[in-house]
């Protein structure tokens, strides 16, 4: 699973963290037991990232995963963070975001939903 942020060039500040907050769903979505890579840069179909950048944690209900940005993502970088995972059980998923910039007494902002559709076909066998 790979997640890209554009980080806006008049942020104004740095990005420092990102949580997504799962949606009411039956299934919960396995994010791994690894914490993630990133890399910064346009998204790569094969881009596996450089691990230590990012640090994650899933609260204790699994609702809600904190992804946290060592060193902050400069405005005008994109991020794309990619968590190694087993493929989800077919449904929709979704996530609301807040988003965290660095600095002594921040203030989160609201994303956008993040929103993904997993299909399976049982005709392939």
């Amino acid at each position: 699973t790979t997640i890209s942020i554009v980080v806006p060039e008049n942020a104004g500040a740095n990005l420092k963290r990102v949580v997504l907050s799962q949606l009411t769903n039956i299934d919960q979505w396995d994010w791994g037991r690894k914490d993630p890579n990133v890399y910064l840069g346009k998204y790569q179909l094969r881009g596996r990232g450089e691990s230590g950048l990012a640090d994650s944690m899933i609260s204790n209900n699994g609702e809600d995963l904190a992804i946290h940005f060592d060193p902050a993502i400069e405005p005008g970088q994109q991020v794309n963070i990619v968590f190694r995972s087993f493929n989800p059980d077919a449904d929709i998923y979704q996530w609301s975001t807040s988003f965290m910039p660095k600095g002594s007494a921040p203030i989160a902002s609201d994303g956008p939903t993040l929103r993904v559709a997993i299909y399976r076909n049982n005709d392939f066998r």
